[in-house]
């Protein structure tokens, strides 16, 4: 049984907003990383890079098992698999991000590597130590970071490798925007320096954290802009009349977001 907050952001990306995100970045749930090597990359292709990095950071090899933690539509967990020839369990809370996802799995001919469940990564539904790595790839600010930590502990094997991205709180960051995402996005964020102590609290060994937020934030608010006139056809089709609406709503929460949030690669290794 969901909680009432699972439900919450299960609604939120089963609907049309949610199910705007893969379009606009290349079938990817998540930002994008640039830099003055890919400075002209469009959403799409700055997703992909930050899921090659994301892959990169990962010890996982072939024929091992690896956890996809919030899993969106499934396209880094497909990434991975033909990267490192190991098998992907993804969940997601969203009933149309699972069948997204498995549709995806089926036409490339990976249902062997693939699995998506749609369930809540707070109560995998797998035995104790399953998994030889895990990664949350924005999507733990959704779940509660103690709590969603202590579920990849159970699930992951000792010495495990967990890769997360995250968007750490500012100095500058507002009380009013905590609470806008709260209720709009369902989203909690922390600041970089609670992770120590998060990490030993629930069983983990820090090993890294990368801070890019000047590869992602200041991009963010111009890049969504191109994407959306890019796509406006699209949007028109799955927003009809409110379309226009739908895009200045994406165009301030990015804003919003850029202002008062980081981002960060967290490298943990499970004790």
């Amino acid at each position: 049984m969901l909680g009432s907050e699972s439900e919450q952001v299960a609604t939120l990306y089963d609907s049309p907003e949610g199910q705007l995100g893969p379009i606009l970045f290349g079938g990817h749930l998540h930002w994008g990383y640039w830099d003055e090597n890919n400075a002209d990359d469009n959403f799409a292709a700055a997703a992909d890079k930050l899921a090659q990095i994301m892959i990169d950071k990962t010890q996982i090899r072939e024929g091992q098992r690896f956890i996809d933690l919030g899993c969106g539509v499934g396209q880094p967990a497909m990434k991975l698999a033909k990267a490192k020839g190991c098998s992907v369990d993804g969940i997601t809370i969203s009933k149309f991000q699972q069948q997204s996802a498995t549709s995806r799995a089926q036409a490339e001919g990976m249902q062997d590597k693939l699995r998506f469940i749609h369930g809540s990564a707070l109560d995998i539904p797998n035995e104790d130590q399953a998994y030889d790595g895990g990664w949350f790839f924005e999507s733990i600010f959704h779940m509660g970071h103690r709590d969603a930590l202590l579920e990849a502990n159970r699930v992951l094997k000792p010495g495990a490798t967990l890769v997360l991205t995250d968007l750490p709180t500012l100095p500058t960051t507002t009380e009013e925007f905590k609470a806008f995402v709260q209720q709009h996005i369902h989203s909690s964020f922390i600041a970089k320096e609670d992770y120590p102590a998060l990490m030993a609290e629930t069983g983990f060994e820090l090993v890294g954290i990368d801070d890019i937020t000047e590869n992602v934030m200041p991009w963010l608010v111009p890049k969504l802009k191109e994407t959306l006139a890019e796509h406006k056809q699209e949007i028109t089709e799955l927003f009809n009349d409110a379309a226009d609406k739908a895009i200045d709503d994406w165009v301030y929460l990015f804003e919003y977001m850029s202002e008062n949030l980081g981002y960060m690669v967290v490298t943990a290794r499970k004790l």
